[in-house]
């Protein structure tokens, strides 16, 4: 089992966005579904696609892997769910959603910036 998220946009003004309201809604009714699961959790962060990291532009929402396995067919049926790594604590906009406490333990130590995994990856 591994993380997955969903990438979406931040709408103009930071408004709220009902995409993630909805997902936050289908995920709470499969974690009360399943008698909320230990593992299961939801996180969200930001991203900026231009380098000015003052005004970020893409949000992602984060599924521990309970939470996918639970979700996946609820959320997937709307949103694409793609596997990722592990995400970090310290995170860009890293927020806890909801879920079971413990799975904060579970989070990577540090950031790495997509375009230095990416360098990585090449050399």
């Amino acid at each position: 089992m591994s993380w997955h998220k969903i990438t979406l946009p931040i709408p103009p003004r930071k408004e709220i966005d009902p995409k993630v309201v909805e997902i936050g809604d289908l995920a709470k009714a499969c974690y009360a579904r399943e008698n909320k699961p230990a593992g299961f959790g939801m996180l969200h962060a930001t991203r900026t696609s231009d380098g000015n990291e003052l005004e970020h532009d893409t949000r992602l929402v984060y599924l521990s892997p309970v939470a996918y396995e639970v979700c996946r067919e609820a959320i997937g049926e709307h949103y694409t769910l793609e596997p990722c790594d592990v995400p970090a604590r310290d995170e860009p906009g890293m927020i806890w959603v909801f879920g079971d406490p413990l799975v904060m333990g579970m989070l990577a130590d540090k950031y790495e910036r997509e375009e230095t995994q990416e360098a990585q990856a090449v050399n």
